[in-house]
């Protein structure tokens, strides 16, 4: 889809090529050139143009949040916008510095930037294949990509898609992780893309024509060549950075650029042009629409068979990731071969209501957002990018499914710039359950051991995350199964064997919003089709009992524990307004029970100070003080030395 973050014939024989001078000695294919990923999973946007009332920095205010002027934000802390030639060859390279400092400062980090469209003095007016319409393309890409500084720069000025690249990653690459080259580069109305093999004019034994891309109108071997220049040039720029197709939807494509060269005769192999297209990426970015895949025709019924709800929705966004990686692993992209490719997907969504049957409805909208963002975190996936930030309409009166796919309500016309410097956007169901996600899980890591640990049945979605700490997020529910609607139910109890606490905080989809948990037992947990986020009560709790973000319980039973770090065997306070057995267990920062210095004592009401046997026997580090009676569980950080 289109995305703007700021507002703002002839034959290929014709082609007159000379030689390529690298300045770089490696592709992808070669071993260890696919740099390391340790960053975090990120909650991505795609920002939008929404009218004068906002520009780019209060944009991303609403998105990211800044504290300063009182803006919660969406939950978003990586942004994708464009920066095309033709936008900066007309304001400069360096138009966007400001506002790439701004997204800096509200904690906005590993950007994708989409490299694309030519200044009209650079586009080259070829017809290629016959097309009634030019290239949208770059003239002068097979002139050479170096000239060795013979004009200040170390690429070739002629070649104008190459001075370009070097001039706006030179620039922004503090800011920027990945780079994706031509946004949607397989977009196409001809229907060929869809075909199977053997089917006429399919893309798995047929090129695309170039009348068929429509975001290019350039035969594939060009997209191919138009990779391998950025690649050359980021990785010369950028060594750690990461270069990737931008936005991919159909495998068909995929499989094309992986059998053909940048030869611009036919795409084979040559001296010139030794290798395919996956040598110049090493990030494969996609993007799912499922809203599209959620039927099948049924010669049983003579009609469409649809499921139209949550979870067959975010099963299709993995399943289009999985047809992705058997085509990479076909052509040797396995890590044996040739090293495996990355994966970021740079826009994903389904509508807040139905057209033309597709699935749609503001509460799958936000359970799918939810699932989607669980399943790509346990699917490899890097980034997730929603589409879109706001509204492109109001609720009554949307014409296009993918003008209701907004974490807010229109946006249009309530911005700052004019109103008085207030901000007046408000949140749909599905903002509401995206941030939630992300203030739960941010900087939090998929655990897929503790996930198989789960032995989650059939019926229930999730999985486990961790945050390094000794503390786990789980994220539960009941797999919807039904067509058009979101009704489903479970029951689950975690094994012994995960070793999780008997109570546990339990935080609905709309947690940001309403701030509300409860504490539930382990056993015997209700699910619906809408996901839960439970924690395992080993959260660390502040020492200081007058703090007022301690839980209600925390502070009407006083409990402390002293001197903090211990280095002699702790002392316990707590006060009981009635008579109470009480019980103190100590767990390390893997939650497993490793100490019981107070079993089912009996207390009379008041306070009490009482030692803490046994404690002192533990190896010095970081545990959890769980303190317990017959109605309250409270969890203690404590820290031993020795």
């Amino acid at each position: 889809m289109k995305n703007l973050w700021w507002s703002g014939a002839a034959a290929l024989l014709c082609l007159h090529v000379t030689a390529l001078f690298s300045q770089i000695n490696f592709t992808a294919n070669d071993a260890g050139r696919v740099p390391a990923y340790t960053g975090y999973f990120m909650y991505g946007t795609n920002g939008g143009y929404y009218g004068t009332s906002w520009d780019d920095k209060s944009i991303a205010d609403i998105a990211a949040g800044n504290p300063s002027k009182g803006v919660k934000g969406a939950g978003s802390k990586t942004f994708r916008p464009p920066l095309p030639e033709y936008f900066m060859e007309f304001y400069g390279y360096d138009i966007r510095i400001n506002e790439f400092n701004h997204y800096a400062s509200l904690g906005v980090l590993d950007n994708t930037v989409m490299l694309n469209s030519p200044s009209e003095s650079h586009r080259d007016n070829t017809r290629y294949g016959g097309c009634s319409d030019e290239s949208l393309m770059f003239k002068n890409m097979y002139e050479p990509i170096w000239d060795g500084g013979a004009n200040g720069t170390p690429v070739n000025e002629n070649n104008y898609y190459a001075l370009y690249v070097y001039k706006t990653v030179t620039r922004y690459k503090s800011y920027v992780k990945f780079w994706e080259i031509v946004n949607e580069p397989d977009f196409s109305w001809s229907g060929n893309a869809w075909k199977d093999p053997g089917m006429p004019d399919n893309w798995w034994e047929n090129n695309p024509s170039p009348c068929e891309l429509t975001n290019m109108k350039i035969p594939i071997y060009m997209y191919i060549h138009m990779l391998r220049i950025s690649y050359e040039v980021i990785k010369y720029v950028d060594p750690t950075a990461y270069v990737a197709p931008g936005g991919l939807g159909y495998a068909s494509f995929l499989d094309a650029l992986l059998r053909n060269t940048d030869n611009p005769v036919d795409g084979s192999v040559t001296a010139d042009y030794p290798l395919q297209g996956g040598a110049y990426f090493d990030v494969l970015s996609f993007h799912s629409y499922p809203m599209y895949d959620l039927k099948t025709w049924d010669n049983n019924i003579g009609g469409f068979a649809f499921w139209r709800h949550s979870d067959a929705a975010a099963d299709a966004y993995i399943n289009l990731k999985n047809r992705f990686d058997s085509v990479l692993i076909l052509h040797g992209y396995n890590g044996s071969t040739y090293p495996k490719k990355l994966f970021i997907c740079t826009e994903f969504n389904i509508p807040s209501q139905s057209f033309d049957n597709m699935i749609g409805s503001a509460e799958a909208q936000r359970n799918y957002m939810i699932k989607a963002l669980v399943n790509a975190q346990k699917n490899g996936i890097l980034q997730a990018y929603m589409f879109v930030l706001g509204n492109a309409q109001d609720e009554t009166g949307a014409t296009d499914p993918f003008a209701l796919m907004g974490l807010y309500k229109k946006l249009e016309g309530i911005g700052p710039a004019t109103n008085g410097g207030l901000y007046k956007q408000q949140y749909t169901d599905e903002g509401i359950s995206y941030k939630t996600t992300s203030d739960l899980l941010l900087h939090w890591r998929y655990d897929s051991v503790r996930t198989n640990a789960l032995q989650l049945p059939a019926n229930i979605g999730g999985g486990a995350f961790y945050d390094g700490q000794g503390n786990y997020t789980y994220v539960l529910w009941a797999r919807t199964t039904v067509d058009q609607t979101e009704a489903a139910s479970a029951t689950y109890s975690f094994p012994a064997a995960v070793n999780v606490s008997p109570w546990m905080y339990r935080k609905e989809w709309n947690y940001s919003a309403t701030g509300a948990s409860a504490t539930i037992q382990s056993i015997n947990v209700a699910l619906t089709g809408a996901p839960v986020f439970l924690n395992d009560n080993l959260q660390p709790l502040p020492i200081d009992t007058t703090t007022t973000t301690r839980p209600p319980a925390e502070k009407e039973f006083a409990v402390s524990v002293f001197p903090n770090p211990a280095s002699v065997n702790p002392t316990l306070r707590f006060t009981l307004k009635t008579n109470a057995p009480v019980s103190v267990k100590v767990y390390n920062t893997e939650g497993k029970w490793v100490a019981s210095p107070v079993t089912n004592r009996k207390f009379v009401a008041g306070s009490h100070a009482i030692t803490l046997p046994g404690v002192m026997d533990l190896p010095a580090g970081v545990y959890y003080c769980s303190f317990e009676t017959d109605i309250i569980k409270v969890m203690q950080k404590l820290v031993i030395m020795h």
